[in-house]
């Protein structure tokens, strides 16, 4: 679940000296960090001094709370990194899908073909024999 973010928490986070500092977003989204917010305040309009205007702070909040296609923040930081980490997530499940099928293939293959026992098999497999028995019955 994505956090709402708040002008306080904004204002906070701008003004906190820590270049690392965050408002966390929750497990679904990217934190806001300090580079977010330098990254947006090109775009808005601020006294001398660089510090964003009053009506401005809501302007930044919007960005945040805001959805971009895909569930991200509206912040472009780090969207392509996600992107690539999404993907890379996604093969690396297909994969292991494959590998984990054909594995279990070969399980219920070598228990059908009862040339070695079903201890052996478990031993090679370093799995408990009830855990090839389920292999073999396709409970899991």
């Amino acid at each position: 679940m994505t956090t709402v973010v708040t002008t306080e928490q904004i204002r906070a986070l701008w003004d906190d000296p820590n270049p690392n500092a965050v408002i966390d977003r929750g497990d679904h989204s990217a934190p806001v960090t300090k580079d977010d917010l330098g990254a947006l305040a090109s775009e808005l309009d601020t006294d001398d001094e660089g510090y964003p205007l009053v009506d401005q702070w809501q302007i930044l909040v919007e960005q945040f709370n805001s959805e971009a296609p895909g569930g991200e923040p509206a912040s472009t930081a780090g969207l392509d990194l996600l992107d690539e980490i999404r993907d890379a997530r996604i093969e690396r499940d297909r994969i292991k899908e494959e590998a984990d099928d054909k594995f279990n293939a070969l399980i219920r293959s070598a228990v059908a073909a009862k040339q070695v026992s079903v201890i052996a098999i478990a031993e090679a497999a370093d799995m408990s024999r009830a855990r090839i028995y389920q292999i073999r019955d396709g409970r899991r």
